[in-house]
């Protein structure tokens, strides 16, 4: 097996302290090691270069990091348990970068990564609280971004594939953060990393390997250039958390359904339609001007599963569905959710046939070119779904997670949905510019259905 880390098997030190906001100023995390973890296996030369396929050329150039929270059990053993753990999560790494060759690579530019075995970036880090103060205390976005790598806000074009650090509580518990380039993956492709890593933890076998045949189904067009919209990196935004709990979202469904409809409208629908609609009011609160603008949903769209495409391929395998009202029309709760299941109901078998088909590249320039220019004719707003990825299911060894949190490092009118823990409820994190999180969050009809902020646990 091959060292673990570079410059000589070693993880380099490098004294450095992050100060938390001035509220929490007693809190500190310091980076006690970091180096790179390679693959357990060279990457044999012929998979040496990895193409990209269409789809992640059209993904957002941006860092997306996730934090899972867990509770240490054994406080008797305390510098042991950390000790044990660090080399086991390490070791196991390594075994699953061999199978996962790309994520030890670079993103060379925007056709291919370069899988020459560079490795991880990996840091350890030492929080001077316990994980039941830091998590009791309710911690916003500013708390939460200390437990992530800092370098994830620069552009992920040149840069690590994944970035990792451990954050170790003084109770011994631990928050690990995986900081993924969305360059080259998707929340499922997120998902079946994260459990390929706490699998080969748990010294157990894997049931489902990666599928690498993105490319193959859906090849890149070498003419395309696409780059982030102009907002991504540069907008000042603010994040919040709103969680409806399962009574509220009975109540939510009952008023946003119609006897209209074909279907009924689910939670992810019903909880869409809301903030959406709230994000609207605030928005036209602050700018005044938006009456005849198109405020336009974007939801992102897992395509596994539809036409041909594996369950467990890598990559960006998504697509948006798109929902699009004003302000000066209905906007109505059930009106807002028939939009979205109609938005969502356009991406099916036989859209997929068309872009992966001979006037596919005509669709996705179309496409591309619309994202790029989406700010300048419309009002955006994207949302994604972690749920049913079985985030909570991720066990390293020590039990599963008490929380998780999808982060947000880049994006501005962004919203990401993920189940709680318990309870059958669903969490919002909402991602805006500060005048219209003052409205929006103050908004009553949201408030009716949601609590802001509550601790999470």
């Amino acid at each position: 097996m091959k060292e673990f880390f570079s410059s000589c098997g070693r993880i380099l030190p490098r004294a450095m302290v992050y100060e938390a906001a001035k509220t929490t100023d007693n809190w500190v995390v310091e980076t006690v090691s970091q180096g790179n973890i390679l693959p357990s296996s060279a990457t044999p030369d012929h998979l040496r270069i990895f193409k990209l396929s269409v789809l992640d050329q059209i993904a957002l150039n941006v860092y997306i990091p996730l934090i899972l929270f867990y509770h240490n059990n054994n406080t008797s053993h305390l510098s042991s348990v950390i000790s044990n753990r660090s080399k086991l999560l390490k070791h196991a790494l390594s075994k699953t970068l061999s199978q996962f060759y790309p994520f030890a690579g670079k993103v060379k530019d925007n056709l291919h990564i370069e899988c020459n075995d560079q490795g991880v970036h990996y840091i350890e880090t030492q929080v001077n609280t316990h994980l039941s103060d830091f998590l009791g205390q309710s911690p916003g976005n500013e708390m939460l971004n200390l437990l992530v790598p800092q370098n994830a806000k620069e552009s992920a074009i040149g840069n690590y594939v994944l970035m990792i650090q451990v954050n170790v509580f003084a109770c011994g518990g631990v928050a690990i953060c995986t900081c993924i380039n969305h360059k080259f993956v998707d929340g499922d492709t997120y998902s079946l990393f994260l459990r390929h890593w706490a699998t080969a933890a748990r010294g157990s076998v894997h049931t489902i390997n990666p599928s690498f045949t993105a490319p193959s189904l859906f090849p890149q067009i070498s003419s395309l250039n696409f780059h982030n919209p102009e907002s991504i990196g540069k907008a000042k935004f603010v994040s919040q958390r709103f969680v409806f709990d399962r009574t509220n979202l009975a109540a939510l469904k009952s008023k946003t359904s119609s006897p209209t409809s074909e279907s009924a409208p689910t939670r992810f629908e019903v909880v869409a339609a809301l903030l959406w609609k709230c994000f609207a009011k605030a928005a036209n609160t602050v700018n005044n001007n938006f009456l005849e603008k198109s405020l336009i949903l974007a939801m992102v769209i897992n395509l596994r599963g539809k036409n041909c495409v594996p369950k467990n391929a890598v990559g960006n395998l998504i697509w948006h569905g798109f929902a699009e009202c004003k302000l000066s029309a209905n906007l109505e709760h059930h009106f807002l959710a028939s939009q979205i299941q109609k938005g969502k109901a356009q991406v099916n078998d036989d859209f997929i046939e068309v872009i992966k088909g001979e006037s596919g590249a005509t669709t996705i320039l179309k496409y591309a070119e619309m994202i790029m220019k989406s700010e300048e004719v419309s009002v955006p707003v994207v949302i994604t779904s972690m749920c049913n990825m079985g985030i909570y299911e991720h066990d390293f060894g020590e039990g599963k997670p008490i929380w998780f949190y999808y982060g947000n490092l880049s994006l501005v009118n962004f919203i990401s949905l993920c189940e709680t823990r318990v309870g059958g409820g669903l969490e919002a994190v909402v991602s805006l510019r500060k005048e219209e999180m003052v409205i929006f969050e103050n908004d009553p009809e949201l408030l009716a259905f949601a609590s802001l902020s509550p601790a999470p646990i």
